[in-house]
């Protein structure tokens, strides 16, 4: 595997988690165990363009980084804390829990790992 692999994985994997935010939010708030106003769905849809967006950045990376890549690597890695931060807090106040929240862990540091160990192998 190369950096630029887990870049391309992470656009798609990412792209299909904000396409999912979109199409299907009623899936996101049930999973979560949460009831949706209009305003969730509102802040759902955005969501799902940022995330979208998020995975378009991460695809062309590969193709405009250049000799930055492991850098770009080692930022994306962080992003991926950040989001199992992000649901570990929300775990602990309650706000997610079960399976999906397990999953969201498991998949951010998976790629994570990947992104922080890659980088290191690109320099």
């Amino acid at each position: 595997m190369t950096l630029g692999l887990w870049f391309r994985i992470n656009g798609v994997w990412v792209a299909l988690n904000g396409l999912s935010a979109i199409l299907m939010p009623d899936m996101w708030f049930t999973m979560a165990g949460l009831e949706a106003s209009n305003a969730a769905y509102a802040a759902a849809g955005g969501l799902g363009i940022s995330v979208i967006s998020l995975g378009l950045i991460s695809w062309r990376t590969v193709d405009i980084a250049g000799d930055a890549i492991s850098d770009y690597g080692k930022l994306f890695g962080i992003i991926h804390c950040l989001f199992i931060l992000l649901a570990l807090y929300q775990m602990f106040i309650g706000l997610f829990s079960g399976g999906p929240a397990y999953f969201n862990i498991a998949s951010s540091l998976i790629l994570a790992a990947g992104f922080f160990y890659y980088s290191r192998a690109a320099d």
